[in-house]
Formats: structure tokens, C-alpha cells, sequence
């Protein structure tokens, strides 16, 4: 009586199949973690963009206030006291294409956080969330308060 050695056909399809489940979990997993970081960073950097448009103001950089504008994909600084896209010397931040800024809620409507000189502080204060596209229960809120100071949550 003589014995084979090897795989068979059923064998091979099961190990392909485990694999493939294995697979599917860690990809899963990759893709949440990697949506929670993009959106983390995301967040500081906006967070940065309002701080360094009250702190241009404040200091009067250039004898300008600054303002922080408000898009879907992209957070800009700009100069002067309105948003103009064709000014160059915006600054754009642009958020990574698994994100989008939403739920823009800000004191007299509009899309722009304007500081006054002097003071820092802001009449446009309010909300807005930043959020993954593919999973809208992943959201950050960041709110901006009278005295100007941005924080998210």
C-alpha cells in the first residue's frame, strides 16, 4: 500500500478562503484606523489655521486682519476683511479626500471666521464639523467662541 503526499483540491480552497476572511478584518480595521488619524490630523490642522489667523491679527501682521474661509474640501487663511479666492496670498488647507466640512453653523450665516484687530475676538462665532465621507458617524466638531479661540471636540 503506498500513501500520496500533498494537498488536495479541497484543501487548497479552504486555506484560500481562511485567507481571504483574514484578509477582509485586517483591511477593515486598516481603513478605520487610517480614517480616524487622517481625521485627527485634519482637525489640528484647521484648529492651527484659525490660531494663526487670530495671531496674524492680533499682531497686526502686515496692518491686516485675517480671516479663516470655510469650503467643503478646504480650510483657507486670507488677508483683508473678505474672502477673495483669486487673492494670492490665500493659504490653502486642504483636507484629504476621505474628508469634507459640513454643518457650517456660524453667527450670521457665511462661511468665514473673521478676526478684529486688537481684540482677536470674532462675530462670526459658532460651529462646524469636519467628517469621513465613508463613515459619517466619524465627525469631530470644532467651535469657535466670541473671544476668537477655536477648539473641537
Amino acid at each position: 500500500m503506498f500513501t500520496k503526499k500533498g494537498f488536495t483540491l479541497l484543501e487548497l480552497l479552504i486555506v484560500v478562503a481562511v485567507l481571504a476572511v483574514l484578509s477582509a478584518i485586517v483591511l477593515s480595521s486598516f481603513s478605520a484606523f487610517r480614517n480616524s488619524k487622517v481625521l485627527d490630523t485634519a482637525v489640528e490642522d484647521v484648529l492651527t489655521a484659525l490660531s494663526q489667523a487670530r495671531g496674524d491679527t492680533l499682531s497686526s501682521k502686515d496692518g491686516l486682519q485675517y480671516g479663516v474661509h470655510l469650503q467643503a474640501d478646504k480650510a483657507v487663511i486670507y488677508q483683508g476683511a473678505t474672502y477673495s479666492s483669486s487673492d494670492s496670498n490665500n493659504q490653502d488647507v486642504v483636507l484629504d479626500g476621505a474628508l469634507e466640512i459640513t454643518s457650517i453653523t456660524l453667527t450670521g450665516g457665511g462661511q468665514n471666521v473673521l478676526f478684529d484687530r486688537l481684540t482677536g475676538k470674532t462675530s462670526q462665532n459658532g460651529t462646524f464639523v469636519i467628517r469621513v465621507t465613508n463613515d459619517t458617524a466619524k465627525t469631530r466638531t470644532i467651535t469657535v467662541n466670541g473671544t476668537g479661540v477655536a477648539s473641537s471636540s
